[in-house]
């Protein structure tokens, strides 16, 4: 069993407080939506360098791309195909590949992830089985792991207007003229 499971809170809100961020991502270069487009917009170089890798090169599967001169070190996982919301595109053996390979080099690190290869962004795996692999092959790190709803940017920008409407109509009046600041500010401060 997990024994850090992080329920319901966004993990860009605690990046910080970990050494490592281990973010699942597809072999076609793309950082887009929901937790990996957060990581992109915090750590531009990651995007920058992600985007400069072979698109939908299938040798990427079960590769990691490490980032280790910034804090926290951040390592892509390149765990599924092309994002597709309504089927599975996630592959069990690279996501297997790539947890394990970071269990040994990230070993007595305190290391953070989403719910890896469950959404639609990076996998639509089945949570019970991600979990079941998760867990096998994670046992020599420090592991935190965050189960939340990810959402893809218009429908996260849409949710903090409302949250804004429903606590402060003033303070939406001021910032809905410019609504990527307040974005920015909400998430990457």
């Amino acid at each position: 069993m997990i024994q850090n499971l992080i329920e319901g809170r966004d993990l860009i809100l605690d990046v910080e407080n970990y050494d490592v961020i281990l973010v699942g991502t597809s072999i076609y270069s793309m950082l887009t939506n929901g937790f990996q487009s957060k990581i992109a917009s915090k750590f531009p170089i990651v995007d920058e360098i992600n985007s400069g890798t072979p698109y939908g090169d299938t040798n990427k599967y079960g590769k990691r791309l490490t980032f280790d001169n910034i804090k926290p070190i951040i390592s892509l996982m390149y765990i599924a195909g092309y994002p597709h919301s309504k089927r599975v595109f996630l592959n069990e053996d690279a996501l297997i590949n790539c947890l394990s390979t970071a269990n040994a080099e990230f070993k007595g690190k305190r290391v953070a992830t989403t719910l890896i290869g469950t959404t639609r962004f990076d996998g639509n795996g089945d949570r019970d089985r991600v979990m079941q692999i998760i867990e096998e092959n994670t046992k020599n790190i420090d592991l935190y792991l965050y189960d939340y709803e990810q959402l893809d940017k218009r429908d996260e920008r849409n949710m903090i207007i409302n949250k804004l409407r429903e606590e402060n109509y003033k303070e939406y009046l001021e910032m809905r003229k410019d609504i990527n600041a307040y974005y920015k500010m909400f998430y990457l401060a």
